[in-house]
């Protein structure tokens, strides 16, 4: 198992190391033939770095039978990276975040066997996820402010909290990662930016059956200030 998270993990490391790459190749081309289209504006043309902190809030939702429907709130935070020139570029991102899930009452019939005591059958509980995430974001220009972002978000979950101590080790109950879409926009004023965005997950996150499917389902709103 542990081998197959590791390979997992090499894998969207080098897909990441990857699509940077070619995403600097491919703004760097462009600001070249600006410049050379427009040799007056050249300082406009090239490709800018850029590096910040971002902050923000998580409202997550866990598809499937074990859980309630409501949307839960939480908190983002992290650092990002990336590149622009044009209209075009790439952003990297490394961030902690959390989520709440709230059993529903289907939980106990479905993984009883799981539970620390029989008594706690009528209980309801709340498990807190605790991920490290690394999206990958391609970024087009739609307006002067305003960058349209898409890519992939690979997370892994560090940690689960059992509120209510239902389970013998909660952190079985959810793979020890996923991988999810991501679409979303920003909004840069200044050295700040103000987002929002939307992921999905592309994988059952339940590690005890596939029957039950779990699907996360994610809305951030965040603000970032560039460093430099």
């Amino acid at each position: 198992m542990k081998k197959l998270v590791c390979g997992k993990f090499r894998f969207w490391v080098i897909l990441v190391c990857s699509t940077v790459l070619c995403v600097v190749t491919v703004v760097t081309a462009n600001a070249q033939m600006l410049k050379a289209a427009n040799p007056t504006r050249k300082s406009k043309a090239l490709p800018k770095m850029y590096a910040g902190i971002k902050f923000g809030a998580n409202f997550s939702y866990l598809s499937g039978k074990s859980w309630t429907n409501g949307i839960k709130s939480n908190m983002l935070g992290g650092v990002y990276a990336g590149i622009k020139g044009g209209a075009f570029g790439a952003q990297i991102e490394g961030l902690f975040e959390q989520s709440d899930y709230k059993t529903s009452d289907n939980f106990y019939s479905l993984y009883k066997s799981f539970y620390n005591d029989i008594k706690d059958s009528v209980k309801n509980g709340t498990f807190r996820v605790n991920k490290l995430s690394l999206p990958v974001v391609l970024q087009f220009r739609m307006a002067r402010l305003i960058w349209l972002q898409t890519g992939v978000q690979f997370y892994g979950i560090v940690n689960v909290k059992d509120n209510a101590a239902l389970v013998r080790d909660a952190k079985t109950l959810f793979k020890s990662g996923n991988t999810a879409g991501i679409i979303g926009a920003t909004m840069h004023i200044g050295n700040a930016d103000i987002g929002l965005r939307t992921l999905f997950d592309f994988q059952n996150l339940n590690n005890l059956s596939s029957k039950d499917v779990w699907r996360q389902y994610v809305f951030q709103a965040h603000v970032g200030i560039k460093l430099f």
